[in-house]
């Protein structure tokens, strides 16, 4: 089952990352979220400009346009005070996961889509310890709300029914493991190696 592969593949990947993100730190504050939340909308405003320009969306009959997080992003910014020319001036990825097959488009949805899954617990901290609510700067985070765990059940419906079209998983395994090494370099380009995608 692809579903169960695709854990087991990226599990080391996925818990590095989570490690590493101070969002539950007890002493991160209102201006390191706003820092956080720009490097997001760096990476996922030119992601999702790739992605929305595939030719897959119809034959795999996903929709992925009321997905995106990017305007949830700039919403969370401008909440924060960025303005229009304030996000214009901010830092892009480009060293952004190849989706030229249809199993990269998939491997790359795995973990944007298995991101929102625990934004619940994110939500509540950020609202009890940074006073920031979905409406006034957490939108990006809460996700899809009550309707989460729905999406993600859709999700991966319709990855199980293409996975098989796509040869045997390991073209998506490669692609979900690309996709969070480099949200892992953009977000914290700690190292030369690291700063490649800046």
């Amino acid at each position: 089952m692809i579903l169960k592969r695709l854990k087991s593949a990226t599990h080391s990947r996925h818990v590095d990352l989570e490690r590493q993100l101070p969002l539950l730190e007890p002493g991160f504050s209102r201006p390191a979220y706003r820092q956080l939340a720009r490097r997001f909308y760096g990476y996922y405003a030119p992601l999702e400009s790739q992605l929305m320009a595939l030719p897959w969306w119809d034959s795999i009959g996903f929709t992925y346009l009321q997905r995106q997080k990017t305007p949830h992003l700039v919403q969370d910014l401008t909440a924060l005070g960025d303005t229009t020319e304030t996000l214009a001036t901010l830092p892009r990825c480009r060293n952004l996961p190849a989706t030229d097959k249809l199993a990269h488009l998939l491997g790359c949805l795995y973990v944007i889509e298995g991101a929102t899954l625990g934004g619940q617990i994110i939500t509540k901290h950020l609202q009890t310890n940074l006073g920031v609510t979905p409406i006034s700067g957490g939108a990006f985070f809460h996700g899809y709300g009550a309707y989460t765990g729905s999406n993600w059940l859709a999700f991966g419906k319709m990855l199980m029914t293409h996975a098989e079209g796509t040869g045997n998983g390991d073209d998506i395994i490669d692609s979900a493991n690309q996709t969070f090494a480099t949200l892992d370099q953009w977000l914290f380009p700690t190292t030369q190696v690291k700063a490649t995608c800046q």
